[in-house]
């Protein structure tokens, strides 16, 4: 392929790196996510399913900034209902009249949502559901499986842990996706302290035939509060997210990402006894919850959403890509090393090591061709209209 200059994105990141750690806003956007040196650090525009970086290079995007980004880059929908909402104002006294509207169109598509209560980034609505959970059991302990966001009751129990009290790392326990055992042996393990199981209700291949329900009924049983954190699978999978996508209804979720096209918004949805707790006692509470441009963005990506045969086509742009990557991986002999992973809306490849290379080798020369053919991508893809 053609060989890109990134000379812009190399000196600016020299610069951002003595202004800010690791030189960009979120661990997994940063120079150290791609190849560095032959990879852009800094974007200047998107459009569609395009992006421009600021040395000009043009990408196919496969990352959607990291799942925010559902219908594409500027889109004019969206960018109107912005505007229309910017003319009226961003954030008043008291609340905007939007943000009804969009708690009524979230309890309409969510399935478990009776109510809802919106902030703004997805660690926000995680640690929001598992502060209600805590406080409507009287329990403490949390079972938690996936990547739940940076606040401490989550990082606290993983290897990112420094500055988090080992006393509250020590209430939250990992258990293994797709492994049922696992959990009723922290089940039995922390009889009647276990306040919460959370868990990303799909992740690699998806749940095993009858795992959610299995663990919705086992989480019951055992009377603690079951939570999907569906900041990255809703409104990706589905309109409802892994809810609708498997018929399992957890008692709170977790959005953010993929409901306004890439505006600031997530929440926290579920049953409205659960919800009702931040009304006497249970402190959740930002600043910029109600803000209104984010609202009118996620009505109006919601909408596009809804039309009919949307997730058809979603489903279908993964698929064609997934059976793509099979055949070159079968026609060249190289299952051992390059696997394909997830379902079709969020899939792509991931890398085993070979003889003396490690897969992190492997994935920075597959990422290293990427660039050169002009596409922007880390392995497991999302897609847009």
């Amino acid at each position: 392929g053609k060989k890109m200059s990134v000379d812009n994105s190399n000196m600016l990141l020299r610069k951002a790196l003595e202004l800010t750690p690791l030189g960009a806003q979120t661990f997994s956007k940063s120079y150290r996510y791609y190849c560095e040196g032959i990879s852009p650090s800094f974007i200047e525009r998107g459009d569609g399913c395009y992006l421009w970086d600021i040395d000009g290079n043009k990408y196919l995007d496969y990352v959607c900034a990291l799942g925010p980004v559902t219908i594409g880059y500027n889109d004019p929908r969206v960018n109107r209902a912005i505007m229309r909402q910017l003319e009226k104002g961003i954030v008043f006294s008291q609340p905007a009249p939007i943000s009804v509207e969009l708690a009524e169109r979230i309890t309409e598509v969510v399935p478990c949502a009776e109510m809802v209560r919106f902030v703004k980034n997805g660690s926000d609505a995680t640690s929001a559901a598992v502060r209600l959970a805590r406080a409507y059991t009287g329990r403490e302990v949390v079972l938690a499986s996936g990547y739940h966001g940076m606040q401490d009751w989550y990082v606290g129990a993983t290897a990112n842990n420094k500055g988090v009290p080992k006393a509250v790392s020590s209430l939250t326990r990992m258990f293994t996706y797709n492994d049922l055992a696992h959990l009723e042996n922290l089940f039995e393990q922390y009889s009647g302290e276990v306040a919460c199981v959370i868990l990303e209700p799909i992740q690699g291949d998806g749940p095993l035939e009858g795992y959610l329900e299995n663990v919705k009924r086992l989480t019951e049983q055992q009377g603690a509060i079951l939570i999907f954190d569906e900041v990255v699978s809703g409104f990706r999978y589905a309109l409802g997210g892994a809810s609708e996508l498997y018929k399992v209804v957890p008692d709170l979720a977790a959005f953010g990402k993929g409901m306004a096209n890439g505006m600031p918004i997530s929440a926290v949805a579920g049953r409205s006894e659960l919800l009702k707790q931040i009304e006497s006692g249970v402190f959740i509470s930002t600043t910029f919850g109600g803000e209104a441009l984010s609202m009118a963005a996620a009505l109006e990506t919601i909408k596009i959403l809804q039309e009919p045969g949307v997730y058809d086509h979603l489903w279908n742009l993964g698929k064609r890509m997934l059976s793509g990557l099979r055949n070159i991986i079968e026609s060249n002999n190289l299952q051992t090393v390059i696997l394909t992973s997830g379902l079709a809306p969020h899939s792509g490849v991931l890398f085993n090591g070979k003889g003396a290379l490690d897969y992190l080798d492997i994935n920075s020369l597959f990422q290293q061709e990427m660039i050169d053919s002009g596409i922007l991508t880390v392995g497991v893809n999302n897609f847009n209209l």
